[in-house]
């Protein structure tokens, strides 16, 4: 068993059946519910998005969204929700800038992917994140050492990047 995950903090139980969507990290789950975004496992790094580094056996909601949320993506080290407004947050470990707020800062609580550009889908891998905007322009943030960003580096990006065509 994963050390972090010995000691589980409880909270309010969750009906099941209303989660409309999960994203998997590589230690915690993430779920929509009534538009809002409920995670629970291993916290040491903010994982579950609730301020804390308490491991969380049940769901417990994530602090900082400002809009219901409408998908959720993973990668094994971070989480990022597509907001019904287009806006996209992320939070978790950002040793690669895959939260796209343009720092290398892990975050406890969601926060605003920079640019102010409105997505209408996110994915997710690894430690990187890419999105699609309204207007279809694709963009991409986070580990870069092979050229997984797609814009004709290997330096990674700690805010959304164009993707060359």
């Amino acid at each position: 068993m994963d050390p972090g995950a010995s000691a589980l903090a409880s909270s309010t139980s969750l009906d099941r059946s209303v989660l409309l969507s999960l994203a998997a990290g590589s230690s915690h789950t993430c779920g929509i519910s009534g538009g809002q975004v409920l995670c629970w496992g291993d916290n040491r790094f903010g994982q579950v998005g609730d301020a804390s580094t308490e491991g969380r056996a049940q769901p417990v909601q994530v602090v900082g969204l400002p809009a219901p949320a409408t998908q959720l993506v993973a990668g094994a080290v971070h989480t990022c929700a597509l907001l019904d407004n287009g806006s996209a947050y992320c939070w978790r470990q950002n040793l690669q800038g895959q939260l796209g707020d343009g720092t290398t800062g892990n975050r406890t609580t969601a926060t605003l992917v920079t640019g102010g550009r409105r997505f209408q889908s996110l994915f997710a891998g690894g430690a990187l994140t890419c999105g699609i905007t309204v207007d279809e322009s694709q963009y991409c943030w986070g580990l870069n050492q092979n050229g997984q960003l797609g814009d004709g580096s290997r330096q990674s990006r700690s805010v959304p990047t164009a993707v060359v065509r």
